[in-house]
């Protein structure tokens, strides 16, 4: 068997031992991590003797002979010039098409390592690491450096988007370059170190120890903060966000009270922060923007990637690389109080760069990899469509999904049409196979450009009965990500330093109702007047389109009234103020 074909082999057995974590709900003590062999290990909670590992590298795929899945095409089409003064030789129009394959994964012999260091260390024949960490969401960013009219070198964000939660399973990447793009592609190829990079950001989450610890923040303060008054309007990258919280807790709007060993405190300030993100921020993609606004924060997630940047330092503190924050608009009032006195559930980050390589040195004469073309006959050509399932929607197969049907059609120039359909359920997914791309050919699509255009369509099969039909979506991607059309959320009543019982009250019930596809949902809480309000959460799904619920807070005083309050929210947090009046 060949190297690339023995690796292939290893990536399908690792999903197949896989599934039971994924149906399980793999949790991982986040603090208990250990880097042996070079690779970052965590325990399972509550599965004593099994660790997972995080993926050690990013690289590009290969074939089953093990050349790389790369194409890099330069293309000129011949017009006629408008250049005035009888020029004969001028310039075509063209471009570049650069198509790839990527992913992570962790050499054999490097797991086998780690499962003995780790086996020494712990003084333990039996333990056990299980297979990689399985990723909830995950993003990647290509980035390359592009010299500007000063001969300069800038970093530029070249494409971003969602990339892949298991080990093993591939990115497609296409994008198109200008002709001048094209060339300073080229010419840094030909360097022994392309100046091409991608740089994987996969988010995970797992159990916290319990600190004595509590945070308090007061809100009228944080409003005088320049940057909050700004609201919506102002981005923010992973490493500001962290200098807005630092500028937060030295001006006193935000305080800490903490005791215990100075061991622990980095992995609470880490805590802290993560919480303070959640109340205070919300993440921001670049195709979330409108195009208008999409420059300025591709420009600066570029900067965390240069020789300087964020990723080179090694500072990361939870936070996403790949996406941007601003700040919510919460209109609370008064001090909250967050405790830390309990084991929690937090998000981590694990970040995997890499370049591309010396590829043109060991293929650069080589038409499969790198051709320059002038096309005259497309008639042969055909367009492959690859299909990808998010990772927060890998579990709702089990909960709430039944399957997608995703439907292509692409209007050729010539009148024809193309309908390609897949259907994606549990079993599809679960041989650890990629699915199978939708391929739709050329028939006199004159237009190279438009011919990449296609439609797309999703119905959605939910259990129970319910059907969700989505509109047609015009693209050019060359991969139809599927992601769940509902957003799970978690709704969490916090207090605002007050004791509720010295206010008469013996308790509050807050009901939350929410749309659900035509549907009508409603949860409730119960919280006693005399205990904290911290713990109280409750999870609800709800559409995409329309993230906002009712709320309804109902007093129960201890002279039998019952004041009640409504309102709508979408912030993910229920301030339980005194009653009315």
């Amino acid at each position: 068997m060949s190297a690339a074909g023995s690796i292939l082999r290893r990536a399908f057995l690792a999903c197949l031992l896989l599934l039971p974590l994924i149906a399980a709900g793999q949790t991982v003590e986040v603090e208990r991590g250990e880097r042996v062999a070079g690779l970052w290990c965590f325990p399972v909670f509550n599965r004593p003797g099994e660790w997972v590992y995080v993926p050690a590298q990013g690289r590009l795929a290969v074939d089953e002979d093990g050349n790389p899945r790369f194409s890099f095409v330069r293309y000129a089409f011949n017009r006629a010039s408008d250049a005035e003064g009888g020029e004969t030789i001028t310039r075509a129009d063209g471009g570049g098409l650069v198509n790839f394959l990527v992913l992570y994964d962790t050499p054999a012999e490097q797991v086998e390592a780690a499962e003995r260091e780790l086996r020494q260390r712990r003084d333990d024949d039996d333990l056990r690491l299980v297979g990689p960490l399985v990723f909830e969401s995950g993003r990647y960013t290509l980035v390359s450096s592009i010299l500007d009219g000063a001969g300069r070198s800038e970093q530029h964000v070249l494409a971003t988007g969602t990339a892949p939660v298991l080990e093993g399973n591939q990115l497609a990447l296409s994008f198109e370059l200008d002709p001048r793009q094209t060339m300073l592609l080229m010419e840094s190829f030909r360097m022994d170190t392309p100046d091409v990079s991608i740089v994987f950001d996969l988010s995970f989450s797992g159990i916290t120890d319990a600190y004595q610890a509590r945070v308090f923040v007061d809100w009228a303060q944080v409003r005088q903060n320049q940057s909050f008054s700004a609201g919506g309007t102002v981005y923010f990258v992973s490493a500001e966000v962290e200098g807005e919280i630092d500028r937060l807790v030295r001006d006193n709007s935000i305080r800490m009270e903490s005791t215990g060993e100075d061991a622990a405190m980095e992995a609470l300030i880490a805590r802290i922060y993560e919480r303070l993100l959640d109340l205070l921020f919300d993440p921001v993609t670049p195709e979330a923007l409108p195009p208008d606004q999409r420059g300025g924060l591709e420009d600066a997630l570029a900067s965390l990637i240069g020789s300087d940047g964020l990723l080179s330092s090694g500072n990361t503190t939870g936070f996403g690389a790949h996406v941007g924050y601003r700040f919510k608009d919460l209109r609370s009032e008064g001090e909250t109080v967050l405790d830390f006195n309990h084991r929690s559930r937090v998000g981590r980050h694990a970040f995997l760069t890499f370049n591309i390589g010396d590829l043109y040195r060991r293929y650069g004469d080589d038409p499969s990899y790198f051709r320059a073309v002038n096309p005259d006959d497309p008639t042969f050509d055909q367009r492959e469509i690859q299909l990808a399932v998010d990772g927060g929607l890998m579990p709702e197969f089990d909960d709430m999904v039944n399957s997608v049907t995703v439907t292509l059609r692409k209007r050729h120039s010539d009148g024809t049409v193309t309908l390609e359909e897949r259907v994606v359920n549990r079993d599809t997914l679960s041989t650890g196979q990629a699915l199978s791309p939708m391929v739709y050919g050329w028939r006199g699509d004159t237009d190279r450009i438009e011919w990449l255009d296609y439609e797309y369509r999703t119905r959605w099969s939910f259990r129970g009965g319910g059907q969700l039909e989505g509109d047609w979506i015009e693209t050019s991607a060359a991969m139809i990500q599927l992601y769940a059309p509902f957003l799970r959320q978690q709704v969490q009543l916090v207090n605002t330093g007050l004791d509720l019982s010295d206010h008469g009250v013996r308790a509050v019930i807050v009901s939350i109702e929410y749309p659900f596809f035509g549907l009508s949902r409603r949860e409730q809480m119960v919280i006693r007047g005399d205990r904290p309000a911290a713990e109280a959460a409750v999870e609800i799904t709800l559409p995409r389109d329309r993230l906002e619920y009712e709320i309804r807070k109902t007093w129960v005083m201890s002279d039998g009234s019952r004041p009640q309050v409504s309102e709508s929210d979408s912030s993910g947090l229920v301030f339980i103020d005194p009653p009315p009046g």
